[in-house]
């Protein structure tokens, strides 16, 4: 009996272990508890997520533009925003000896998210996946590659693991400008403004008569 209790409580506490809130808006599930690391410049913040292992490896990173995350003001703006982040990406693999094969632009929750394949370098076999995220004004991005093995599986679990929150309040470009509700609001205030001046009028007149 006791055996089936401490088999419960590891898986149990496995459990617990896997699920990684990267913020209040985006967790990933590991599969183990991964090693964290947190770096704060002038420029920005990050928190990263590592699992290693002898086969394969897992990263998440959350990078915080400081003071202040202003979004993109239209999808120009957006796939520029990408364009960037791509590129640190493509540096960053190619330092490991991964290269890119292949990108996708796909959509996580209703949100443009870009999928990145790696290769090896002498190689057509797949052996690395990124996906990039902005959102919020935030970067973030999930990696999984290939150390002495590459588990098709596992890396799909990774990916499909990561979950949005709090989506309805997010936004990945600034609100457009309402020119009609603007104009809508300007002719109320002149309508408002004309109906008190043919008020006083009106009062005036009384009072002449009076």
């Amino acid at each position: 009996m006791n055996k089936y209790l401490i088999f419960l409580a590891l898986i149990f506490s496995e459990f617990l272990f896997s699920q990684t809130k990267i913020d209040e808006n985006i967790t990933v599930d590991f599969l183990n508890k991964p090693v964290t690391f947190e770096n704060v410049t002038k420029e920005a913040k990050l928190n990263a997520y590592f699992l290693n292992s002898k086969e394969e490896s897992y990263v998440a990173m959350r990078v915080k533009t400081l003071p202040n995350n202003e979004l993109p003001k239209n999808i120009k703006e957006l796939q520029k925003c990408y364009t960037i982040l791509a590129s640190e990406q493509l540096k960053s693999m190619e330092k490991k000896g991964f290269f890119l094969k292949d990108s996708t632009q796909i959509k996580l929750n209703g949100y443009i998210a870009y999928k990145l394949i790696f290769k090896e370098k002498n190689s057509k076999q797949e052996s690395g996946e990124s996906l990039i995220l902005h959102l919020n004004g935030i970067n973030y991005v999930f990696i999984y590659s290939k150390v002495e093995s590459y588990n098709q599986l596992n890396k799909e679990k990774f990916f499909k693991s990561i979950k949005i929150n709090n989506s309805e309040d997010l936004k990945q470009i600034a609100e457009p400008y309402n020119y009609w509700g603007a104009l809508a609001k300007i002719f109320i205030g002149v309508v408002f403004l004309f109906l008190i001046r043919k008020l006083i009028k009106i009062e005036k007149k009384r009072n002449l008569i009076k």
